[in-house]
């Protein structure tokens, strides 16, 4: 898991240069952050994925057709909410529902579990964050839908006191998805992307003191 964090925190440790660093905090807390009732965050995806080329019935074949393993690729845009509950290890394995509206299809809900702490101290943009893994299953009338993700998670604010029954979390994690319809497994597609929580995106890129 340690090798894992650093690979992930040197690759967007890497994005974030070209945007300039924000100031970073006059000092960590000392407390480690109290985990509360509930953890609620949005966030924002871009994926890009392939799916089975669409085949259609011809009576009359004039010309090449497509091999049966072809594939139609394109982009995926998605926002989403989710909220969890602890439910074990101390509120780090968490479980909650989750929603999302999609590029691809009508929106779509379902269910997740949370596994924070994986690593259980991640550094980046200046925040003592923690590793996340993160699994989520769910669909609508027409499809179903999965994804497991691995990222970077902060809470919005830096410094304790942390008081209250719910904590808004930040963050960026790699996301792989993969989608069938209900009625025909053979329709189907896969993604991959990056997810993030889009204000506290754009107050590390901006650098944006007074939200810190």
């Amino acid at each position: 898991m340690r090798i894992q964090g650093i690979v992930l925190a040197g690759v967007l440790a890497v994005a974030g240069e070209a945007w300039g660093r924000p100031p970073p905090p006059d000092e960590y807390p000392e407390e480690e952050p109290k985990k509360p009732a509930i953890e609620w965050s949005t966030w924002v995806r871009v994926a890009y994925g392939a799916a089975p080329a669409a085949v259609e019935a011809r009576p009359r074949v004039t010309s090449p057709v497509d091999p049966p393993d072809a594939r139609d690729q394109g982009w995926e845009t998605a926002g989403g909410i989710e909220a969890t509950v602890g439910i074990a290890d101390g509120g780090r394995v968490r479980v909650g529902p989750w929603a999302e509206v999609r590029t691809s299809s009508d929106a779509v809900v379902g269910g997740e579990i949370v596994i924070a702490g994986a690593p259980r101290e991640l550094d980046m943009f200046w925040y003592r964050g923690e590793g996340v893994v993160m699994g989520r299953f769910g669909g609508n009338r027409e499809i179903i839908t999965a994804a497991v993700s691995y990222g970077y998670r902060a809470p919005w604010k830096l410094r304790g006191p942390w008081r209250g029954t719910t904590k808004y979390m930040i963050g960026v994690r790699m996301v792989g998805s993969w989608t069938r319809a209900v009625d025909n497994p053979e329709l189907w597609s896969a993604t991959l992307g990056l997810e993030t929580e889009p204000v506290g995106a754009l107050r590390y890129l901006l650098g944006i003191r007074s939200w810190y």
